[in-house]
């Protein structure tokens, strides 16, 4: 059967609600971002923001980059490539004054399809620092069954630990430079560093986040993609 959801997406984030009218004085009339990366294997998508496409064939891995809005309420729309009739995720999202925004569509463990919305703190890092956090979109059970959570390291420093489906960290300043980089299974040495590429330089000044989706206990189905902010 199809799979399909239509979700609202209202931005509950620095303590504001949407109210109910079309339009709110509240809202300056400026600007404000959204970026939109998909995790879900084996298909592509388009992405609207009202009429206005940002992204065309997008695949697992793939995002729309950041596209800039006046601030104020939108509805997303998600399709699958080549049928625009049928609206496959999407809802409505309200972009505040200079704020930035990620929506995330991934799959959980019954390969339904989830979304996630975030705010993207990009405030500029220190000087000789970047800034990293960390977006989880892989569902994975064990054979119990557990959820499947991660720790993430930077050489041999635990950065975030015991991170879960669809949790997005905050941001953490990191020393510009060359750094070896890991992900670990929840309080265990058992490591995926031979599934990523475990060699990453953080630029000075630069922001990023990481993003990993697939099943973790599956060689090839587990990915780590870098997205700079």
């Amino acid at each position: 059967m199809k799979q399909r959801i239509l979700l609202i997406v209202i931005l509950l984030i620095s303590g504001f609600i949407a109210c109910n009218k079309s339009s709110d004085s509240s809202i300056p009339v400026t600007s404000s971002s959204v970026n939109v990366f998909f995790a879900v294997p084996g298909k592509q998508y388009d992405v609207t923001i009202d009429t206005a496409t940002i992204g065309t064939n997008l695949g697992p891995g793939e995002s729309t980059g950041y596209h800039s809005f006046l601030a104020k309420r939108y509805n997303l729309y998600i399709f699958e490539t080549g049928n625009r009739l049928d609206t496959i995720a999407g809802g409505q999202i309200s972009l505040r004054n200079n704020h930035y925004y990620s929506i995330f569509l991934s799959l959980d463990h019954n390969n339904n399809l989830r979304l996630l919305a975030a705010e993207d703190n990009l405030t500029p890092p220190a000087a000789n620092m970047g800034n990293l956090r960390i977006v989880n979109l892989s569902d994975t059970y064990d054979a119990v069954p557990n959820q499947v959570t991660l720790d993430f390291f930077l050489g041999d420093t635990l950065r975030y630990q015991r991170i879960s489906y669809q949790a997005v960290t905050g941001f953490i300043p990191v020393q510009a430079g060359a750094h070896i980089r890991d992900i670990r299974y929840a309080d265990s040495s058992l490591s995926l560093r031979g599934n990523i590429d475990s060699n990453f330089v953080i630029e000075d000044h630069k922001i990023y986040s990481w993003i990993v989706y697939g099943n973790a206990l599956v060689a090839d189905s587990f990915k780590l993609v870098t997205f700079m902010h």
